[in-house]
């Protein structure tokens, strides 16, 4: 549910942000786009509502894009040297992007320099191509993935504490399939895809790819984390794709479902509609024993066109720097609480901006943040991504073996190097 209200307050406040503004500043428009939904393209217009009072004669033009076709509307746009001056989208779409030569060289704008400092070192590294030489994108917010239940219907199940370990995990899992519940695990963000697979491998001590971009999704851990992730669809009832139904939180809250996977937003989406519901938590994903809880970072770089002018691709920098600004992302989650798009920002102090969570949220994602891992920084990912889950699923859902289905994804990947 929209809150034009809300929204129209919080957007309104902006105008105390203090930043310097030049006193004859020459009229320019800079144009975004932004990918998500409109309530996305809110909270970038609450960033750029804060550039056009701090900026006199810019004008900030906000564009929702959405995930399933916006790649290719950049290389589209790329290609024609018409659209936007600065876009947000997955977070490897730099690397291709910039490598096909649509983009501008972050570092030359002085915007590398900048954003490195403020955001964790895996993050930023997930957003440059292994031995590049140019920056295409830096980091605009995150999604994180964690762990979601229900405190009461957990107890019910005879389960006093949020399984830690995979072992821990399983026999949670089969306590609530044992108690009834009619869906012990639900996978909602990245349901039977690479996404969903991510956080166990990369907990149960595996990688796609090692730090020299050499392909190691079909090793030994690889094997074991494809065999445990199956067990979510085959032992514990996860609906497979196009069976999600995208009410994970309104089943966990009535019992329906046991432990979920999703992003941080699943959070947002509990405070905005739930807002007495006291009896769900997070915690952080299960990891072999011995291992550390590495989750998946997803969220959206921001890139610059390389066809946009010196002074629009000048003015691009300057807005970008903005959005590191603690009192900026202040205003940005002010509009994200009233759409349900909290902004998740890199910079992991500014996560004290989401008036919306708890404290023990925070501090899971905090903790999550530490050691989680965003996706590879290796050349021909993006493009690997689809031919990955194609082979995933033929051991999840088919007749292939685990291992013949990493061979399948790293015969995909090495094809994309």
């Amino acid at each position: 549910m929209k809150r034009l209200g809300a929204i129209a307050v919080a957007i309104s406040m902006i105008a105390g942000v203090s930043l310097s503004a030049p006193a004859n500043a020459a009229k320019q428009t800079l144009t975004i786009w932004a990918t998500g939904g409109d309530a996305d393209a809110a909270v970038m217009k609450a960033a750029g509502k804060a550039f056009e009072d701090a900026n006199p004669g810019v004008t900030v033009n906000v564009q929702a894009i959405s995930w399933g076709d916006g790649y290719a509307k950049v290389l589209a746009a790329a290609a024609a040297k018409k659209g936007p001056d600065i876009f947000t989208g997955g977070l490897s779409w730099g690397i291709s992007a910039g490598n096909k030569g649509a983009l501008a060289d972050l570092r030359t704008l002085g915007v590398a320099s900048y954003v490195q400092p403020k955001v964790p070192s895996q993050i930023y590294k997930a957003l440059v191509g292994y031995k590049a030489t140019k920056v295409y994108a830096v980091p605009f917010d995150l999604t994180l993935m964690m762990m979601f239940y229900d405190t009461k219907t957990m107890a019910k199940a005879g389960i006093t504490a949020a399984p830690k370990t995979v072992a821990e995990f399983n026999d949670a899992a089969a306590k609530l399939k044992d108690a009834g519940v009619a869906t012990p695990v639900y996978n909602e963000w990245g349901n039977a895809d690479w996404l969903g697979y991510f956080s166990w491998l990369y907990s149960m001590g595996g990688s796609l790819y090692d730090a020299t971009c050499k392909v190691t999704i079909n090793n030994a851990k690889g094997v074991a984390a494809l065999t445990q992730y199956k067990k979510l669809y085959s032992d514990f009832g996860a609906p497979k794709p196009g069976v999600a139904d995208w009410s994970m939180n309104d089943n966990i809250k009535k019992g329906a479902y046991g432990i979920g996977f999703s992003g941080n937003f699943q959070a947002s989406s509990y405070y905005t509609y739930y807002k007495d519901y006291k009896d769900w938590t997070v915690a952080p994903v299960p990891a072999a024993a011995g291992s550390k809880s590495v989750a998946f970072i997803g969220g959206r770089g921001i890139s610059v066109m390389g066809y946009a002018s010196k002074s629009q691709q000048a003015l691009s920098a300057k807005f970008i720097k903005t959005l590191y600004d603690r009192s900026v992302v202040r205003q940005m989650n002010l509009v994200g609480a009233a759409q349900n798009a909290i902004f998740l920002s890199p910079v992991i102090s500014n996560a004290d901006t989401i008036d919306a969570y708890p404290a023990s949220v925070l501090k899971t994602i905090k903790s999550q943040l530490a050691d989680a891992q965003g996706p590879p920084n290796c050349n021909g990912w993006e493009d690997s991504q689809a031919g990955v889950t194609t082979a995933l699923q033929s051991f999840l859902f088919g007749s292939a073996s685990a291992q013949e289905a990493l061979n399948e994804a790293a015969s995909v990947m090495k094809s994309k190097l």
